[in-house]
């Protein structure tokens, strides 16, 4: 520990020291440490701040209004499908394309014809990009700054972001609706809960429908 003698002899060498190096007292003045070190930590506060408001609106308003609309007209457009098939075949075909999807069923109600599961998976590369996408466009829509989609470096980088504790409103998955409208007709309603980016349902759709199509063309084939 320094005594306070040495304390004081170093404080009165200090000018001197400064001159010797060419440095005027004068000529370099530094934001003082405590103004300084505050309006970083405002601002490391405000971003921490913006990054969970953006994160609890995510989560908890995942929605909006611009892209619910979207997936009410895709639902009309390519949602719904009548099958040339006997219910009991479609049925089947709808189980097996599910589980070839690695789909995990929850519920299947044969006199209903009622199906659910968990959704099928998307290539990771195509998964991240679309997150990317539909984080973007939401944060662009709710007016939050670019930042907030960026990864955190510096301080930010070393503070945890808070937790949400509500649980998710719905859970996402499949819903599949099959009846019988007339004859060897078969009507299937297909529906995707708790996904609400419609690039990304546009995509389950396809992967669903695809995997659908081409186990009615085995059955078809093995008869």
């Amino acid at each position: 520990m320094i005594s306070l003698s040495r304390f004081v002899a170093l404080a009165l060498l200090a000018p001197t020291c400064t001159a010797l190096i060419g440095c005027s007292a004068y000529s370099y003045r530094p934001i003082p440490t405590s103004t300084h070190g505050s309006y970083n930590a405002q601002n490391i506060l405000s971003e921490y701040a913006e990054r969970n408001r953006f994160r609890q609106d995510l989560q908890i308003h995942p929605d909006l209004p611009a892209r619910h609309e979207q997936r009410e007209e895709m639902t009309l457009a390519i949602g719904d499908r009548v099958l040339v098939k006997n219910f009991d075949r479609t049925f089947d075909a709808m189980i097996t394309a599910l589980a070839n999807l690695d789909c995990r069923v929850t519920n299947m109600e044969r006199v209903s014809g009622y199906i659910t599961s968990s959704l099928p998976q998307l290539p990771p590369g195509e998964t991240e990009q679309l997150r990317t996408e539909e984080r973007a466009q939401y944060a662009q829509a709710k007016g939050y700054s670019p930042s907030v989609l960026a990864p955190a470096s510096g301080p930010m980088a070393m503070i945890p972001l808070q937790k949400v504790t509500m649980s998710e409103r719905m859970s996402a998955g499949v819903t599949l609706t099959i009846s019988r409208p007339e004859g060897e007709q078969t009507r299937v309603k297909l529906r995707f809960n708790g996904v609400y980016y419609p690039r990304k349902v546009e995509e389950l759709y396809k992967r669903v429908w695809d995997a659908v199509d081409k186990q009615m063309f085995l059955n078809r084939t093995i008869g």
